[in-house]
């Protein structure tokens, strides 16, 4: 299948996963190396990039009423090119779409510690005012840490329809920060100035081997002491979509997003739709890429396992939010 992000240099992902892998070897005071700058990708000719209120996004409006989607990143911050690629394929398929740097974009919070739940609110607030947009018909997408902030966001915006969670988490974890601090870190996100209760957990070491995600599962079992932790998904009004892959390394998102079913059906919620690919990574949702790119196994999965994986998950989420959000 031919891929639509085939021209994306692949030094510009390389920029997004370094800096990934930083966040957490620096963590541990053991590099000493700068991060490379976080990307933020131009809006092309069919959309426009968007500074007001605050706000750092790039916008794709569909030239017609129609429904629209939040956009949101992961741990890379800015506005990657990876994305910004989804954010115009979200566009083509009838879908104004808004995506948004809520960090580590020029003027913002280089860390993604306590990011304002209500930066969030400000761009669904903005997305709805727009003419083109019919504002009972919006979603939002997430992925990794912007799928947590997703989860979040959708637990506190009823008019949010329609909700893909990406390689989710099930909880709130503390923040991420790129430079080596031995000073607490406090939750990834505030509301109303005050951070949003968190589930602590350990740095990744890399010099007792293992995986990323080896640590988040250690840290998940210490959840029953953490019950405010949990994100409150039986809250969430709109028809929800998770999507991970079985072999992540990043953290352990299938698990996670097992959670969030079992949550939604303990609470007598509508089922949760699960896209799950047992042999995909942490990238296993997006836009198909050519086999020979290194984003398909940098974080867990065989190559053709997670683009498999991804054309799958690509397809049926279009096809979710059309069957929710019309077109």
């Amino acid at each position: 299948m031919p891929s639509r992000e085939s021209k994306i240099p692949a030094t510009a992902y390389a920029l997004v996963a370094t800096a990934w892998l930083f966040v957490h070897l620096m963590r541990l005071g053991g590099a000493q190396s700068t991060v490379p700058p976080v990307p933020v990708a131009s809006p092309g000719e069919t959309g426009r990039r968007i500074t007001e209120e605050g706000l750092l996004a790039n916008y794709f409006p569909v030239r017609r009423k129609a429904p629209a989607v939040l956009l949101l990143g992961g741990s890379e911050g800015g506005l990657s090119p990876v994305m910004n690629n989804a954010a115009k394929a979200l566009q083509t398929e009838g879908f104004s779409t808004l995506f948004l740097s809520y960090f580590g974009g020029p003027g913002q919070n280089a860390r993604l510690e306590l990011i304002p739940l209500e930066r969030f609110a400000t761009a669904l607030a903005w997305l709805r005012r727009q003419p083109e947009v019919d504002p009972a018909r919006l979603g939002i997408i997430g992925g990794s840490k912007g799928a947590e902030a997703a989860l979040l966001v959708a637990v506190r915006h009823p008019e949010l329809k329609a909700v893909i969670a990406a390689s989710p988490s099930s909880v709130v974890w503390r923040g991420i920060v790129r430079e080596d601090t031995r000073a607490p870190i406090s939750s990834s996100w505030s509301e109303q100035g005050a951070p949003v209760p968190h589930l602590p957990y350990d740095a990744y070491d890399a010099k007792k081997g293992g995986t990323m995600a080896d640590n988040f599962v250690t840290s998940l079992k210490a959840l029953p002491q953490h019950p405010e932790a949990v994100i409150t998904v039986e809250r969430i009004a709109g028809r929800l979509l998770l999507v991970c892959g079985e072999a992540d390394q990043l953290w352990p998102s299938c698990t996670m997003a097992r959670q969030i079913k079992e949550r939604l059906r303990e609470y007598g919620r509508p089922e949760a739709t699960l896209l799950a690919y047992n042999d995909a990574g942490h990238a296993a949702f997006g836009l198909p890429l050519p086999l020979d790119d290194p984003r398909l196994t940098r974080r867990g999965g065989t190559a053709q396992g997670t683009n498999a994986a991804r054309s799958d998950s690509w397809k049926k989420a279009i096809a979710f939010l059309k069957s929710i959000l019309g077109n």
